[in-house]
């Protein structure tokens, strides 16, 4: 799931509030593509995945453990423990679903800490050991028992109704936060996202420091076990997600007096927003004078990598499908390159799928050059002018006020549009949904589970500027066809 935000603002300027919020919902219809996962993977991969000294096991099938090497370590380089990479699973077989699981699961325990010596153990239960009732938290207490560790069981199983980013964090939250304590800054926050990893972790935790704050945690993110024990000493929880999951961070809320607040470090006039949101909070004037300084210093630096992108991208038509999680950040990022983004969205607030209801935003200057009869066909007397795309409200587009009409339109009618317009990239679900259409440009450096957390910061705008080139050096070996085939006589 993910949260819509209303805009305030579109140029990184004044003393912004917090946005409202509204909650999407995505259907899971067969045959329809929408985000989403299984309870499992939100646990293994959204919750637990980034908490760099605990030691994952997947109980269940080794085809379950898939998704888990996919999703592995999130640290620095250089300062990976023992069992980063790899991937530990019981690899249930159809033996142990008829005679149960548990014998094998406390053997996997005692081997990875035997070997590895984790700091803790975390179990994740696949849908099989829902069926078979294998009992995990009276093996994790034997097993810590044993060890003296945490052993923490996580009934997961993939087929539960309950998320299971929301079954993973409620056990970290009860199990092991508020345990320890530390002396903290002045201003210490819970950075909340998924961004905050790897290196991309640590750029935003240099840019928070650099400013002031202390970040005692970064759940979804890469964090550690201690960290985690002490996570209740931040004052103030930035979550940082495309992703419906506030209950999270209103658990801190509830309990430990936090503050809580939604923000986005992607996009310049997201992070500005975001930033100044904070500062805000806190309401202290050293630390709101070190974040305008850290703002403009930062849109100086990377003024020049902006200007560039203007002078190449300008002007390029792309089309968004906010299905996708990451979809709001292409959008921003493409908008302050002074690219033409056509946003297009399911009816979120609808109980049942139908063809109709596809919200679309068309940049004015676009619209301009539709053909009449296009325009008849689509109604366009009925549409709205917008100067936001939804959950983009904070654009840094100082040399312009970019504007969007708004229209209903039928799929086929939404497919009509984009062959009309012909966009030179397509992200990632438009052509799934919409039909094939000749783009320029390859998506496939686009997509949310492999680029998508890539963008976040001040530079997240360069490293987009790099996928584009690379996109556009990749059309270039798709679509043109090489001089010894043309001579050859190869069509």
């Amino acid at each position: 799931m993910g949260k819509e935000r209303e805009p305030a603002t579109d140029a990184p300027s004044g003393t912004p509030s917090e946005p409202p919020c509204t909650l999407r919902r995505l259907l899971p219809i067969p045959g329809v593509f929408y985000g989403g996962g299984c309870s499992y993977m939100a646990c293994r991969g959204l919750m637990m995945g980034g908490i760099e000294d605990v030691l994952l096991i997947t109980h269940g099938p080794v085809g379950c453990a898939y998704f888990s090497g996919i999703n592995g370590y999130r640290g620095e380089a250089g300062k990976r423990p023992p069992f980063a990479g790899r991937v530990f699973t019981t690899d249930l077989s159809e033996a142990d679903v008829i005679f149960g699981g548990e014998q094998k699961l406390a053997g996997a325990i005692d081997e990875a800490v035997e070997r590895y010596h984790p700091t803790a153990v975390a179990v994740c239960a696949t849908c099989p050991v829902g069926l078979i009732g294998d009992d995990i938290r009276q093996v994790a207490r034997e097993a810590a028992e044993r060890h003296g560790i945490d052993v923490l069981p996580l009934s997961c199983e993939g087929f539960k109704s309950e998320p299971g980013w929301l079954h993973g964090a409620t056990r970290i939250f009860e199990e092991w936060v508020g345990r320890e304590s530390r002396p903290t800054g002045p201003f210490p926050v819970h950075f909340m996202s998924e961004e905050c990893a790897g290196d991309r972790g640590r750029e935003l935790k240099d840019l928070l420091e650099r400013i002031g704050y202390d970040v005692v945690c970064s759940m979804m993110g890469a964090t550690t076990y201690e960290d985690i024990l002490r996570s209740q000493d931040a004052r103030l929880v930035v979550l940082d997600s495309g992703k419906a999951i506030d209950r999270i961070p209103q658990m801190f809320q509830e309990r430990y007096g936090c503050g809580f607040m939604r923000a986005c470090f992607t996009g310049l006039g997201n992070l500005a927003h975001s930033l100044r949101a904070m500062a805000a909070f806190f309401g202290d004037e050293g630390l709101a004078a070190s974040t305008e300084e850290t703002i403009a210093g930062e849109l100086a630096r990377v003024e020049g990598v902006r200007r560039q992108g203007r002078q190449t991208w300008g002007g390029t038509v792309v089309a968004a499908f906010e299905d996708i999680f990451r979809s709001d950040d292409y959008a921003v990022l493409s908008t302050e390159l002074d690219m033409d983004v056509i946003m297009v969205a399911q009816d979120y607030e609808a109980e049942a799928y139908t063809e109709d209801g596809f919200a679309v935003h068309v940049p004015v200057r676009v619209a301009k050059t539709l053909d009449e009869g296009v325009r008849a066909r689509l109604a366009w007397e009925d549409a709205t002018e917008e100067a936001h795309l939804p959950g983009c409200g904070h654009c840094y587009c100082p040399e312009r006020t970019p504007a969007w009409l708004r229209l209903t339109l039928h799929r086929r009618q939404v497919a009509e549009l984009l062959k009309a317009v012909q966009p030179s990239l397509c992200f990632a679900g438009v052509e799934e949904r919409f039909g094939r259409l000749d783009t320029a440009l390859r998506s496939e450096r686009f997509l949310s589970d492999e680029r998508g957390t890539d963008y976040a910061g001040f530079d997240g705008l360069a490293r987009f500027l790099r996928d584009l080139a690379a996109a556009r050096h990749l059309a270039h070996w798709v679509r043109e066809v090489p001089a010894w085939a043309r001579e050859g006589g190869a069509a």
